[in-house]
């Protein structure tokens, strides 16, 4: 049986057009919305109470970054947030803080001041907010090999009106990018740390004059002297062996002639760090004074010292100095070891019988180590 025709002027509905919600529905919905909205705001200002609470018991400077970068990642959810300090006399961004998900494949990358996002939010003191990728795909491909980056944010992190740092966030998660919103919470938690900053600066300043040399930030005269007689007591208490390392860069006085009292300030500084990263963290590195380092290494037999004394002497041999500044300098030093209780049990003694052996290898023609 044929079935009835079908009316002419039915109209068919459209499969894709949306039903039109009812005065009722309409205004469910906008307070799901609310309530999302409001809850969302609740943990915000959770977030930042937490935060503001972390920052004021603290005085010390990574532990106010630790802060940063943990609230953070609870502010806006990403795929990375990571937190990168300035080294203004490299004039480079290293990373300070990072997922350890990522740590190994980005520990040792730098940025310039001034290039990549992050380089760009340092020299400018603004925040830089990349939302299409596609545009700057070289670039972020160049400065971010670790991660493929759809969405960034970078933001400077100030300390008496100078850019230390950078907030820098990859990969907006639930969100196709970055917006305003989250640039505005990121922006009222770096300045909500900021007199943290300051105050654990000023903290660290008062604790570095006593212990630390203002150029290399290695330990100072005065520290190493107190430092000195503590492992003296202990070595006579419990019977074990010291040892001391007195360097002397060669023919220092010839780099300030030649380049300037600026380029042998940036010597002794790279020397410092080539010195401070060839010892254990136990041992003691610190400016004696000038050109003069001195290394105090506990529980270390004398003929052992000799041996690190070498391996220093080594890595000074083998690095250009000021290569950043285009001269590429050969420096070398000298070396002078001393120990206790071979050599004597007086402080005094054992600081003069290092230095003595230091200026031997200064008579026997520099460049080399000379045990007592």
């Amino acid at each position: 049986m044929a079935g009835k025709p079908k009316a002419k002027n039915a109209k068919k509905k459209s499969p894709s057009s949306p039903r039109k919600l009812s005065p009722l529905q309409l205004i469910r919905k906008e307070n799901r919305q609310l309530n999302q909205d409001l809850k969302k705001r609740t943990r915000e200002l959770s977030y930042f109470m937490d935060a503001g609470k972390a920052l004021a018991e603290t005085l010390e400077f990574k532990k106010v970054l630790r802060v940063i970068h943990a609230s953070a990642r609870k502010l806006v959810r990403c795929e990375d947030v990571s937190l990168l300090l300035c080294d203004e006399l490299q004039e480079v961004l290293r990373y300070e803080i990072l997922k350890k998900t990522t740590a190994k494949s980005i520990k040792n990358i730098e940025y310039k001041i001034g290039k990549g996002p992050a380089g760009r939010a340092v020299e400018k003191g603004v925040p830089v907010l990349i939302s299409d990728a596609e545009k700057k795909r070289a670039e972020l491909k160049k400065n971010y090999p670790f991660i493929e980056v759809r969405s960034l944010l970078c933001l400077p992190i100030l300390s008496k009106n100078r850019v230390i740092g950078v907030l820098q966030l990859l990969n907006r998660l639930g969100e196709d990018c970055f917006n305003a919103h989250d640039l505005q919470l990121l922006t009222n938690l770096v300045e909500q740390a900021a007199l943290a900053i300051a105050r654990s600066d000023l903290y660290q300043t008062m604790s570095d004059l006593a212990a630390t040399d203002d150029l290399t930030k290695l330990y100072n005269l005065r520290y190493f002297g107190r430092a000195l007689d503590v492992e003296l007591s202990r070595c006579k208490r419990y019977g074990l062996s010291l040892s001391l390392i007195f360097i002397d860069i060669d023919y220092f006085k010839r780099v300030n002639d030649r380049h300037g009292h600026l380029a042998g300030s940036q010597v002794l500084v790279e020397m410092g760090r080539i010195i401070r990263d060839c010892f254990r963290v136990v041992d003691i590195v610190a400016r004696y004074g000038g050109d003069e380092f001195v290394v105090i290494l506990p529980e270390t037999h004398m003929k052992r010292a000799c041996q690190v004394a070498e391996r220093v002497r080594q890595a000074v041999l083998k690095t250009e100095f000021l290569k950043d500044k285009g001269l590429s300098l050969k420096i070398t030093a000298s070396f002078g070891v001393a120990g206790f209780p071979e050599h004597t049990d007086n402080k005094t003694e054992l600081i003069h019988l290092a230095d003595q052996a230091m200026y031997q290898s200064k008579v026997l023609g520099r460049n080399r180590t000379t045990l007592v």
